[in-house]
């Protein structure tokens, strides 16, 4: 494997649910001191509380809008694009010594969509479980990220048009397709007409050859990799009324590789052969905007 990827920090920020699945992940379970309900509260399965009244959603939309790109890379939009998502932590700074969790969903992180017109409610959060505060710096634990891509198989002299697809593991212990893996895990394949022509499954995988850009950095020091970067977002628990956070993403393109002067490559064409492929340098979002919706 010669590369692999930079996934989109703020599509990490929020997703917490199926793409365009509907389904939503409940946080913010409280389990305070005096171990009563509060009236219209629900008690979930830890024996916690779940505050009533009004809550903060969080979606993740991505649109496919032409954009240009001046890096010299060639690209292309991925047919399809996913990320699981761990963990989103909010800090006041860069030093706050009591950041707010505001989900942590452990080994089952859960899949949002990238892809064009999705648009995903990632969490809600009970606005009284947050803590006030204008929060400056998220840091957001990425599980696995995978995606599809058009690209021309080249072996045994043949040179076939197909699917590559990718999964890459980025956290231990995450929970993916029904088994567990370790950061490094992946998993790629070639396919043709829906047959699977070639493919490889291994550990170790190579990690974003540029980790950091744009205010941005992926902390992959320890078992679980998380993505950082700069935000300002407002935190009132005392909210009268549900509030709609809304990340759009473009994503137009997103899929970034450096061609490579090997027999038979063509530019514009993303080409691999049974074990390698040529180096991807970026995949996630262009560019974003963060908005309220209420």
């Amino acid at each position: 494997m010669n590369g692999f990827l930079r996934v989109a920090p703020l599509a990490a920020a929020l997703a917490a649910a199926a793409a365009c699945g509907g389904s939503t992940v409940e946080v913010g379970a409280y389990n305070g001191p005096d171990g009563g309900s509060p009236d219209s509260a629900s008690a979930p399965a830890d024996g916690g509380v779940t505050p009533s009244g009004p809550k903060v959603h969080i979606h993740l939309r991505a649109t496919g809008a032409p954009v240009a790109h001046a890096d010299g890379l060639s690209g292309q939009t991925p047919s399809d694009q996913r990320i699981g998502i761990r963990k989103l932590t909010m800090l006041t700074s860069g030093g706050d010594p009591a950041p707010m969790v505001v989900f942590d969903l452990g080994a089952n992180a859960v899949e949002a969509g990238l892809n064009d017109k999705n648009d995903t409610v990632v969490a809600s959060v009970p606005a009284a479980t947050l803590k006030a505060g204008q929060y400056t710096v998220a840091r957001v634990a990425i599980s696995h990220v995978r995606y599809k891509v058009a690209a021309t198989m080249h072996a045994a002299g043949q040179h076939v048009p197909g699917v590559f697809s990718n999964l890459q593991v980025l956290s231990n212990g995450s929970s993916v397709d029904g088994a567990t893996f370790d950061k490094g895990h992946y998993k790629f394949s070639f396919e043709v007409g829906g047959s699977q022509l070639g493919g490889q499954t291994g550990e170790n995988g190579p990690l974003p050859q540029t980790p950091s850009g744009g205010g941005i950095t992926l902390d992959t020091s320890g078992p679980e990799s998380a993505y950082v970067f700069p935000i300002n977002v407002p935190v009132d628990p005392t909210v009268k009324g549900d509030v709609h956070i809304v990340f759009e993403l473009n994503t137009h393109e997103n899929f970034r590789w450096q061609e490579e002067a090997s027999p038979d490559y063509q530019t514009g064409v993303f080409d691999v052969t049974p074990t390698t492929f040529e180096p991807v340098k970026s995949f996630g979002a262009n560019s974003f905007r963060v908005f309220a919706e209420l």
